[in-house]
């Protein structure tokens, strides 16, 4: 298995250094963090079963020695690196003959260009074709498990996963999406529970409706949409959520049934105008709706010397001028969060803050150190 340490910075996440200023006042920079995923563990699971306005507060940092800035004295902000949370992103790709030509070439492209994106970097990322050429009408989700290109950080895994897809040709007549969803949920459960404090999610790539395997696997019919939603359900309940890109062909109702299930609202249907263009923008909506608002607490606080009280986020919106975003417990609107209130690992950022970012891939956030927590009133 390939392994890189590229860090997911879900945003220019920042510190800025200012010190014996009586106010704060912040420029970011850009950081990086160095992460390391460990192996999977493909082909031993069991298969998948279904039966405001801010005020500032806040306490001082603790006194005594270097224990840190006393923010009623000065603002001293502190340099730190601050890290997202890392995303495991199992790629299943339909291969059906029926994505034969230009079909097949768009997306191959959209695809490349995707795991090559600088706003890519980071993200672990496995790859898997279906049906299988080895056993194409295999109803084991096991056997769909292990993938074809390992989980790996971009870009790092960039050219692994091009290749693969270079040489993969669309083939058979069978669309076996329901094994092939098991396998890729078991694995990007595996991969996730093995690299403690990642989030998965499956992406399910199809231009069809289910077809195949043919008669029941384990006493459920592999072709009834209902049961590969049940399957992308029991996903959520592991961890995983299941996002759905359907190419043209596909049956928007199932693509859609699939994506609820899965925890992800909505397909996103691909047009036949321009295929190579809009796969690339599906993806890249892909990856800013499954990478979590989620950043781990900078070493200065977990260590001490920084007291939780004495950090603030920094918001950058696109053409847009700074603002503090306030901490806000009760996530009753724009805000932030401890995971812990009293022993915090996280900062998790509110619903509504985190549907901003995401829609704004040009927003620029900071975490500073130093200055009283600002919290909504």
């Amino acid at each position: 298995m390939l392994k890189a340490d590229h860090p997911r910075i879900f945003f220019l996440c920042g510190f800025a250094l200012t010190l014996g200023a009586a106010t704060c006042s912040a420029t970011g920079s850009n950081t990086s963090a160095s992460t390391e995923a460990t192996g999977t563990g493909a082909g031993g699971d069991a298969p998948i079963t279904t039966s405001a306005t801010a005020s500032t507060t806040g306490s001082s940092a603790s006194t005594g020695g270097d224990a840190g800035p006393d923010p009623d004295a000065a603002c001293g902000l502190i340099t730190e690196e601050a890290k997202s949370t890392p995303l495991d992103l199992y790629i299943a790709f339909d291969r059906s003959s029926s994505m034969v030509g230009n079909k097949w070439d768009s997306a191959k492209l959209g695809l490349t260009a995707f795991v090559n994106d600088p706003d890519s970097a980071g993200i672990n990322v496995a790859l898997n074709f279906f049906p299988l050429e080895s056993t194409p009408t295999t109803c084991m989700q096991q056997d769909y498990e292990a993938p074809k290109v390992d989980f790996a950080p971009l870009p790092g895994n960039a050219k692994l996963i091009t290749d693969a897809m270079t040489l993969a040709m669309p083939t058979g007549f069978a669309t076996p999406i329901y094994p092939a969803l098991g396998g890729a949920i078991l694995d990007a459960k595996a991969f996730a529970q093995a690299n403690s404090g990642h989030v998965a999610a499956v992406l399910l790539v199809t231009d069809g409706a289910p077809q195949g395997p043919t008669g029941t696997c384990s006493n459920v019919d592999p072709n009834d949409p209902k049961a590969i939603a049940d399957l992308a359900k029991a996903g959520v309940s592991y961890g995983v959520k299941t996002f759905v890109v359907g190419l043209p062909g596909v049956d928007p109702v199932i693509a859609n049934q699939i994506a609820q299930a899965g925890g992800t609202d909505t397909a996103i249907v691909v047009s036949s105008f321009d295929v190579k263009t809009e796969f690339q923008k599906a993806l890249a909506k892909v990856r800013g709706e499954a990478l979590p608002c989620e950043y781990v607490i900078p070493d200065k606080v977990a260590g001490g010397d920084v007291n939780p009280g004495d950090v603030n986020v920094l918001i950058t919106p696109s053409g847009g001028n700074a603002a503090i975003l306030p901490q806000d417990v009760m996530c009753s609107a724009l805000g932030w969060k401890y995971d812990s209130p009293t022993k915090p690992t996280k900062i998790i950022f509110c619903p509504a803050s985190c549907q901003s970012l995401k829609t704004d891939f040009g927003a620029k956030v900071q975490i500073l150190l130093g200055c009283k927590t600002e919290v909504a009133s």
